[in-house]
């Protein structure tokens, strides 16, 4: 009995093709996620489930104007504000999306017969509520992203991504112990 029937044994029977029909990998495209998108395209692969690649860019204008306690759109207008914003996020989105299929290009390379196509998103916004937003309103079954394992200290202070994620997501979430 090979390894994938003793799971699906053990999970109460024949559960492949139905345990994980859409799998969302969650990124933030640092150097060591690609292990975590090796998972995800491993588990993609094996339960023949669509995959969807989302990284979060947080809202420079929000987060600027919290951090300096300022509000920059009544400073210098909303409209002027909104137009910049807009050119520089578009120049960003393709810079994420090159970035993430040269990720899951690299850590398909790994995978023997890796034949997953992955669809790719990059939202705007609080990288917590917006993956948990995109996995809960997509209807996926399984999120996956890495974790850098941070102390309790860096936890407590600094807050965390994957923690978040799995605190709030109302799925499972498979959480992957990045190499430092």
């Amino acid at each position: 009995m090979g390894k994938e029937q003793r799971v699906d044994r053990a999970l109460g029977g024949d559960m492949k093709g139905s345990l994980f029909s859409k799998i969302l990998y969650a990124t933030d495209l640092s150097e060591t996620a690609k292990e975590a998108a090796r998972y995800a395209l491993s588990l993609a692969n094996e339960y023949e489930a669509e995959l969807t690649v989302v990284n979060v860019i947080p809202d420079l204008v929000e987060e600027m104007s919290a951090g300096m306690g300022y509000d920059l759109a009544a400073h210098f207008g909303q409209d002027k504000l909104d137009s910049f914003y807009e050119e520089g996020l578009e120049e960003s989105k393709k810079a994420v999306i090159k970035r993430i299929h040269q990720v899951c290009q690299e850590a398909g390379k790994e995978l023997e017969s890796c034949t997953v196509q992955q669809k790719v998103e990059v939202r705007v916004g609080h990288p917590v509520e917006e993956i948990v937003k995109m996995a809960t309103e997509g209807g996926y079954d399984l999120v996956v992203l890495g974790t850098h394992g941070h102390s309790l200290l860096d936890n407590l202070l600094l807050g965390s991504v994957a923690r978040g994620v799995v605190k709030k997501c109302p799925m499972p979430v498979l959480t992957v112990r990045l190499k430092e």
